[in-house]
């Protein structure tokens, strides 16, 4: 009896050791690197990028990367530290922090997995599952903002990269959850002051510990616009600040949201610090 209690302990210990993957280049224009041992090293295409790897890409450069089944692409003048890739027993986990500038991802699962995919900046994190999301940073404040589908938002104090521990990387699995709340978009991890931010909306946080609601955003943005009826593109280029994205660069790959809303989900991430 005692025999087989240590065997299924062994077994169930076993199944919970996460195991390591690699980001690949998909694409790079310009001036792009990552820092090895201290020193910037330029990043071509094929390269492998691993858990603890910052990236930066100059004026007028770019990259995209393959995580897995989703596709991230990350703008110029970015940097971006790459903290969790790990691959568990049903599900692939990928967490990212943004000290600046900007990305976009298309985040898909793998073939009977789950996928956890987090984007964190100073002051805010976003959860994705299945969503078109938009987040702008700026020093003292983010806007998160979604078109399709519906994100997990919540204010944050993320002065820097935390890269995940081994103990992080083989922490149990979050468990599934078919909701549609904070909690459950984010596979349990939102914070305090957390929000959903559905289809079409958008909510602000600020340093402050200041949050607008959806419902307020979107009578603000009403007021902004001469009360008009927005759609969910110019809302948003309104939360973007600027024009809905004309595209890839020439030459680029182009990222796109593609087949059911269970599956896809795409990132757009700005960092902006201001004086």
């Amino acid at each position: 009896m005692k025999k087989m209690m240590i065997t299924a302990f062994l077994a169930t210990a076993l199944l919970s050791v996460a195991t390591a993957f690699e980001a690949e280049v998909l694409f790079t224009k310009g001036k792009v690197e990552v820092q090895k041992n201290g020193a910037w090293v330029a990043l071509e295409k094929g390269n492998a990028l691993s858990k603890g790897d910052v990236i930066q890409t100059g004026f007028r450069s770019e990259l995209e990367l393959k995580i897995k089944e989703t596709r991230v692409k990350v703008e110029p003048l970015s940097r971006l530290t790459i903290e969790q890739l790990a691959e568990k027993a049903t599900k692939d986990d990928t967490r990212l922090y943004l000290d600046t500038g900007s990305l976009k991802a298309n985040v898909k699962k793998t073939e009977n997995r789950r996928v956890g995919f987090t984007v964190k900046s100073p002051v805010a994190t976003a959860s994705v599952r299945g969503t078109i999301i938009s987040v702008t940073n700026t020093f003292q404040s983010t806007a998160v903002g979604t078109s399709v589908g519906s994100a997990a938002a919540w204010p944050s104090n993320n002065e820097e990269a935390e890269v995940a521990t081994e103990e992080e990387d083989n922490a149990p699995e979050s468990p599934v959850m078919e909701g549609n709340t904070p909690k459950d978009v984010s596979g349990g991890q939102a914070g305090a002051g957390s929000m959903l931010v559905r289809e079409g909306q958008s909510a602000d946080f600020s340093k402050d510990a200041h949050s607008t609601t959806p419902g307020e955003k979107a009578a603000q943005g009403s007021r902004e616009l001469g009360g008009g009826t927005t759609t969910a593109a110019t809302n948003e280029a309104v939360v973007m600040g600027g024009p809905a994205d004309k595209g890839p660069a020439a030459g680029a790959p182009e990222i796109g949201v593609s087949g059911p809303a269970s599956q896809t989900g795409r990132v757009i991430i700005n960092v902006i610090f201001e004086n």
